[in-house]
């Protein structure tokens, strides 16, 4: 569940700072480390290429991944994407559970990734939008994005200028925590009716 979201342009580059703890109702499979929560500073450099360095927390210690993605457009209305993923193997895990956790966490980092592309496929620029306070920088990420399209003399101070934006997520994590509690609360009666058994 998100606990930190924040949105920092500046220059020719667009950083998203993101943290977040597990969820209680999705455990980790029996045999699998317990998930504690991630962390992620993802830049773009320009318009086209992001570095996503992400920490996952176990606990056994964290899992450094990093998530290239580039796109380039071919038409009016596609673009070509190319990513990888790259995962550090554990060093407190002996080397055959250190590779097969490294693998799994980079099949996760791909799950969630081609998530996001599913949602880019049927995405359409709306030049006016309806926003509400949580679709965030709309605008402001527009205006970053001009400066790839003008002459670098035509760039002005709006598109370049510092800009940040940090959600508050503390309405919404009350409202993940509720239904988390929610998910749980009959696992744990079933737990502990099987435990008066």
């Amino acid at each position: 569940m998100p606990t930190y979201f924040k949105n920092v342009f500046e220059g020719h580059i667009a950083t998203q700072y993101f943290e977040s703890e597990a969820r209680e109702d999705h455990p980790a499979p029996e045999g699998r480390p317990k998930m504690l929560g991630s962390s992620s500073v993802a830049s773009y450099y320009g318009p086209s290429f992001m570095i996503d360095d992400l920490l996952y927390h176990f606990e056994h210690g964290d899992q450094q991944t990093v998530l290239l993605n580039c796109h380039y457009p071919i038409d009016a209305n596609s673009f070509v994407l190319q990513y990888g993923i790259i995962v550090k193997k554990s060093a407190t895990l002996p080397d055959e559970a250190a590779m097969q956790a490294a693998i799994a966490l980079g099949d996760y980092v791909k799950l969630g990734f081609e998530q996001d592309v599913e949602i880019w496929k049927s995405k359409a620029r709306i030049d006016n939008p309806l926003l509400c306070e949580e679709d965030g920088p709309v605008y402001q990420l527009r205006r970053w994005y001009d400066q790839f399209y003008v002459d670098v003399a035509d760039i002005e101070p709006a598109m370049v200028d510092r800009f940040e934006f940090e959600l508050d997520t503390t309405r919404p994590h009350e409202a993940w925590q509720r239904e988390v509690a929610e998910n749980v609360a009959p696992q744990a009666f079933l737990t502990a009716g099987e435990h008066r058994r």
